[in-house]
């Protein structure tokens, strides 16, 4: 039986070791959930992956969400989303206090380096796990290769996932068709600008699709154009960070709001960006729980889990050519992928041995 504080603890471990973006912490996150510990299946993530991609602001608080619910209900979503973005939050307040103390971060970008390599054999390893799970018939090897070719091309990724489910809903139904402490203040509060900072992330998260990196472009337009809150360059070290780090992208909210009022604006800003994705799931999971055992949305779900393998293996072939081009980073990889495929190495584990790794070579 699963119990809320053994999901809570899985979602924590996700959080903490969550690096490569989105695509790696679905990976992890199936790891941790599906193969380990059989919270849930591989249709119940890619339900998740469905529900999030339909909503704004970053996915994988998204899907970490719905799979609260569906397990604790109200419940399990808040404690899920508590769990995946804490560690990540505390880190971020950690670095930033230290980049804006002393502006350097020695030997991160090593660690992260190495991070990166055992990322990209993560991503690998789950696509071909994954795919041979759900792609089961000759539809879904169809749909498969037709989204792996618009994720090469770069075509929009929410709506290559929706085109995908409405595809698989055709073919199903193709009888139908033809028919420091002082040097950086920890606590500062301020009335007025803690109104604003709430209202630029709730508006941010309410309505920026495309994940985390969709919402970059506006918060820099509000903390840099519109306020001088940041420089240029503090934010875009701010990006750097929040790349850097586990969890999702859009945790660079934290840096903003840490610069901006201290932990209370870390808090705030982080609280608000990802708040009305939050409300909006919850409305979803209901509708969706009325509608779920119609056959044209079983075809549409079906259609999904060939987009969400899709989605895997082209950011893989991705970030080999990203991260595996210096040849000695690049044979650590490979090992790292064929330890994953053949023997039964928790991917965690294999993170913690890429940041060495990357220290080490770096």
């Amino acid at each position: 039986m699963v119990r809320l504080r053994d999901l809570a603890r899985s979602l924590f471990k996700v959080g903490l070791f969550g690096f490569g973006g989105g695509i790696g912490m679905l990976a992890l996150l199936r790891a941790e959930c599906v193969k380990k510990k059989r919270f849930i299946t591989d249709d119940d993530l890619c339900t998740a992956v469905a529900m999030g991609q339909m909503l704004p602001g970053p996915f994988i608080p998204n899907y970490c969400e719905y799979i609260g619910y569906h397990l604790f209900g109200l419940k399990g979503a808040v404690v899920a989303a508590i769990a995946l973005l804490l560690p990540s939050l505390l880190l971020m307040i950690v670095l930033s206090w230290f980049y804006l103390t002393y502006y350097t971060l020695p030997g991160i970008e090593q660690i992260f380096k190495g991070i990166s390599v055992v990322m990209t054999s993560i991503i690998l390893w789950a696509s071909y796990d994954m795919a041979k799970v759900l792609i089961k018939d000759i539809r879904g090897i169809l749909i498969f290769i037709f989204a792996f070719m618009l994720f090469l091309l770069k075509f929009d990724p929410i709506l290559t996932v929706l085109i995908c489910g409405g595809l698989k809903v055709a073919l199903d139904n193709s009888h139908i068709i033809k028919g420091c402490l002082f040097a950086v203040p920890l606590f500062v509060f301020n009335g007025g600008k803690a109104i604003t900072l709430s209202a630029i992330f709730l508006k941010i998260g309410a309505v920026i699709f495309g994940g985390g990196y969709g919402a970059i472009p506006f918060i820099k337009n509000e903390v840099t154009t519109l306020r001088p809150w940041l420089t240029a360059k503090e934010f875009l070290d701010g990006v750097s960070l929040g790349q850097m780090t586990p969890g999702p992208v859009a945790i660079t909210a934290t840096f903003v709001g840490f610069k901006v009022m201290g932990i209370p604006g870390a808090l705030i800003a982080t609280v608000c960006i990802f708040l009305p994705s939050f409300l909006m799931l919850m409305v979803l999971v209901r509708i969706y729980r009325k509608v779920c055992n119609n056959k044209y949305v079983i075809s549409f779900f079906d259609g999904i889990k060939s987009a969400v393998v899709a989605i895997l293996l082209s950011t893989g072939i991705f970030f080999i050519t990203l991260n595996w081009s210096n040849i000695i980073y690049g044979i650590f990889g490979s090992i790292v992928l064929l330890v994953l495929l053949f023997l039964r190495i928790e991917p965690i584990f294999l993170i913690v041995v890429g940041a060495l790794f990357g220290l080490l070579i770096g």
